[in-house]
């Protein structure tokens, strides 16, 4: 019975609760073999993730490009005319209803004419800078939009986009 207790406790002569001593670590030795255990492991981590980090991988799915349809319809400005009625303006000469016709950009600054349809009536050429109506004021023309200054609101305004007419390819 004495003999059962003490291999329990480790004191008699087989040791059976110190695993480590039997592939030759010893007490003194254990810290320093934990530590190298350690330092390889997050070597072969690093070493992982650099090889994945680094790896060229080609996509699953091939590349397509997406078709674009009729632009026009995502580009033209909401019509808030209806919206307009329920806070309480009232149709007129107030410079409420514009539509971009064509552009004359210059430079990259937003100088250039825009030909505006305003209130319903027929087209004509404004200068950026200029007063459409009152407070409303042609701010910039783009090559593509102008935008408008509604007493310090800006408001951007597209050119509508048309189709190219046929056997003529867009140049990017």
């Amino acid at each position: 019975m004495n003999r059962l207790v003490g291999m329990v406790r480790g004191a008699g002569p087989m040791v059976r609760d110190r695993p480590w001593e039997r592939i030759g670590i010893t007490g003194a030795n254990l810290p320093r073999a934990c530590t190298f255990v350690l330092v390889l492991a997050l070597a072969v981590t690093f070493t992982g993730w650099a090889l994945d980090f680094t790896a060229r991988r080609t996509p699953s799915e091939p590349v397509r490009p997406v078709t674009v349809g009729n632009p026009a319809a995502r580009t033209q400005a909401a019509d808030i005319a209806p919206v307009a009625f329920l806070f309480g303006a009232l149709p007129g000469a107030d410079g409420s209803d514009i539509k971009l016709v064509g552009v004359i950009a210059q430079g990259k600054q937003g100088e250039g004419t825009a030909l505006l349809a305003v209130d319903g009536r027929p087209a004509l050429a404004w200068r950026a800078g200029t007063e459409i109506a009152s407070g409303v004021t042609l701010a910039e023309v783009r090559a593509d939009h102008i935008l408008i200054n509604r007493s310090g609101t800006v408001q951007e305004i597209r050119l509508p986009a048309k189709a190219a007419p046929e056997g003529i390819d867009k140049v990017r």
